[in-house]
């Protein structure tokens, strides 16, 4: 079945990112804009949810209706309350500053997974706290009222772009690699134990060749299969949407609706449209393609 993607909103100047459903609208960040838009399927127009987000990327819904996002600007995560404010959650892992987050999980627990890669463009203001000696996964562990902890999850990963829960939260998939950086891109899963922990060493289900552009958006299907954006024109297989099985078999092939796919998320009343965001800052759409997504 051939996916037939229309440009519903943009182009926004430079690159589209995260993206989240809330129920009746897509969330979706410019973020050369600073600015998390929503997209309203009923109407057609796209509106601004957020502005001034620090270059906010990845966006997660929380159980609460709040909005989470990776601010790779201000080299932390923020939580968009339900009122209208916002508010960062701890920066800090082990008394020193992480790196810039590009994308976010949350899980039934409350708990947020972060990608705390590194980044080309530089943060805001002056470098006063150096990154990290690694890249990994982490995850934010909530207290209590504006107290939150922060753990190393990863110790195998050398720039994390997209993460993405099971339906089972038994499993975690992490997109690995920065080709612009001269990584050598993976797509990884690691079992979760019961205190949210995951061995040193992760499955590899994907390895992508040298100079390839590897993934940078995950999402799930109700089948629970990963939805991934991959791949670049100057080189490898081009842009693509794939489809993976949890056991890492290449199921489907998409051309992308535009170079540099960034994000993907199923939306709609029936959530059985696929949304992606793009390199040329652009937030497209394509319906009935024959899968939907997964309501958490």
């Amino acid at each position: 079945m051939t996916w037939n993607f229309e440009l519903v909103a943009g182009p926004c100047k430079g690159r589209t990112g995260g993206l989240a459903w809330d129920g009746k609208g897509m969330l979706f960040s410019a973020v050369a804009e600073e600015s998390v838009l929503r997209f309203d399927p009923a109407s057609g127009k796209a509106e601004n949810f957020r502005r001034w987000t620090g270059r906010v990327n990845g966006l997660a819904m929380a159980k609460d209706g709040s909005v989470f996002g990776a601010q790779e600007g201000g080299r932390r995560v923020i939580q968009f309350l339900n009122d209208g404010t916002a508010t960062p959650i701890t920066e800090f892992l082990e008394g020193l500053r992480h790196n810039q987050p590009t994308d976010v999980a949350v899980d039934s627990k409350g708990r947020v997974w972060i990608a705390d890669a590194y980044n080309a463009q530089a943060p805001y203001g002056p470098p006063t706290a150096p990154m990290l000696d690694h890249a990994s996964v982490l995850r934010a562990d909530n207290w209590g009222p504006n107290q939150w902890r922060l753990n190393r999850v990863t110790h195998d990963t050398v720039g994390p772009q997209a993460v993405l829960l099971s339906a089972d939260e038994k499993t975690l998939y992490v997109a690995d690699g920065d080709a612009e950086r001269g990584d050598v891109c993976q797509l990884l899963a690691y079992s979760i134990n019961e205190y949210g922990s995951v061995g040193h060493h992760g499955k590899t289900l994907l390895n992508f060749q040298f100079g390839e552009r590897g993934i940078s958006g995950l999402c799930l299907d109700s089948d629970g299969n990963l939805i991934a954006c991959m791949g670049w024109k100057k080189s490898g297989s081009g842009a693509n949407i794939i489809v993976v099985s949890p056991g890492g078999t290449i199921l489907e092939t998409h051309p992308a609706p535009a170079d540099m796919p960034m994000r993907c998320a199923f939306g709609d009343a029936d959530m059985g449209s696929l949304y992606v965001t793009a390199g040329d800052g652009g937030l497209y759409r394509a319906k009935g393609i024959g899968r939907r997504g997964l309501k958490r």
